[in-house]
């Protein structure tokens, strides 16, 4: 067993749970991190299953901690914790910016005070989002439109702590918000504090584990919830990354001493159009979908504004369950064109299992239909709130 002992917070998350699996199945020690009742959630242990991910594994020890309680944290950092890292937040767009900010960023922060009191630390490995880089403007505004996000443009780690978004762009969900001074935090703890601190930006995740985001989309498809597209989403491009890339890349990165004080976007090289993505998921699920020739996607935010409010009311008076995907975060992301360089991780040495979306959605499909999730009566919701209890 190595000397090397990992601490993941948000063990039992989507990318969490793959990154506790693959440090596990490398031969290394874990202390796997959560909320207590996320370990014995039937959901999550259901998942956990299919997927081989086993916190009884002899290298793990399960140690239950709250980001916002700071003494639970301290109990992690009375063993000899080496590596951190920090997958723990609340992903939800229907979350309010108050519960946001009190796990996003003051659990955070929690956890970088006590980060730079421990010794032994010799890495600490926080992931961001994309969704920092804000909304591209577009030529119309009188910008440059179609060029990629590459870690030399506005972002976190270049942006002055008392600002809070990116020169250029704007952020367009209130979870990107909080993301985006959660890592200003952590750069400013890297800069006067000496956190040995690397950061990690996936693009929207998707894989086998959640049925959120990504995995979202793959729902509402398979339900005929998307039946038309506009056709002018050619010009759309959207960005993806599967789990095991983003887990495989915190592992890679945590080993590469060259990655200390550095930041990376983790993207897969597809360059795909809205239009193409979701014309493929109809297609794996089964699902026609027609285009609609004088709709923009550019509308589609007024709709699914819209929609998600509509479904909102239903959902809270009369128990109408709902597709989360159907959010009013979701409907600003998905009508705005996104482009992602992961050159830089690539020249780091990373090797993309999965380079391709269109393979790691037809693993990810099989295993939806392989769970139950494409039944009609499987509900989506997120059971964080059961968690936090």
């Amino acid at each position: 067993m190595s000397k090397q002992l990992n601490l993941v917070t948000g063990a039992c998350g989507f990318t969490g749970s793959h990154l506790v699996k693959q440090l596990l199945d490398s031969g290394q020690a874990v202390i796997a991190t959560d909320l207590a009742r996320a370990f014995e959630h039937p959901k999550n242990k259901a998942i956990f299953a299919s997927q081989g991910i086993d916190f009884a594994h002899p290298g793990c020890s399960i140690l239950p901690s709250d980001l916002t309680d700071k003494k639970s944290l301290a109990a992690l950092f009375k063993h000899p914790v080496t590596h951190v890292f920090h997958t723990a937040s609340l992903y939800d767009y229907s979350a309010s910016m108050d519960i946001l900010r009190k796990i996003n960023v003051d659990g955070a922060v929690n956890l970088f005070d006590l980060a730079i009191g421990h010794d032994r630390l010799e890495r600490f490995i926080h992931w961001s989002t994309c969704g920092v880089f804000g909304k591209p403007y577009t030529a119309a505004d009188g910008c440059k439109c179609n060029i990629p996000f590459t870690e030399e443009n506005p972002s976190p780690k270049n942006t002055p702590i008392n600002l809070d978004e990116p020169a250029g762009t704007h952020i367009v969900n209130d979870y990107s918000v909080t993301k985006f001074k959660q890592e200003q935090i952590a750069w400013q703890y890297h800069r006067e504090k000496g956190l040995p601190l690397t950061v990690i930006r996936p693009a929207p995740i998707y894989g086998p584990g959640s049925d959120y985001g990504h995995g979202g989309i793959l729902l509402a498809v398979a339900r005929g919830l998307v039946p038309v597209i506009p056709k002018d989403a050619k010009n759309y491009i959207t960005t993806s990354v599967h789990v095991a890339d983003v887990a495989g890349f915190g592992v890679f990165a945590a080993q590469n001493a060259a990655t200390l004080g550095e930041d990376y976007n983790v993207i897969d090289d597809s360059v795909i159009s809205y239009y193409e993505f979701l014309h493929y998921i109809a297609l794996l699920m089964g699902r026609r979908m027609r285009d609609l020739p004088l709709v923009r996607q550019s509308w589609l935010r007024l709709v699914g504004l819209l929609a998600a409010n509509v479904w909102l009311v239903l959902e809270k008076r009369f128990g109408v369950p709902r597709v989360r995907i159907l959010e009013k975060g979701s409907a600003t992301y998905m009508s705005s064109s996104y482009w992602i360089s992961n050159a830089k991780s690539k020249k780091a040495g990373y090797i993309y299992k999965y380079p391709d979306v269109k393979e790691g959605l037809r693993e990810t499909a099989d295993w939806f239909r392989r769970m139950g999730w494409l039944d009609p009566a499987y509900n989506p919701k997120a059971i964080w709130q059961e968690n936090m209890g």
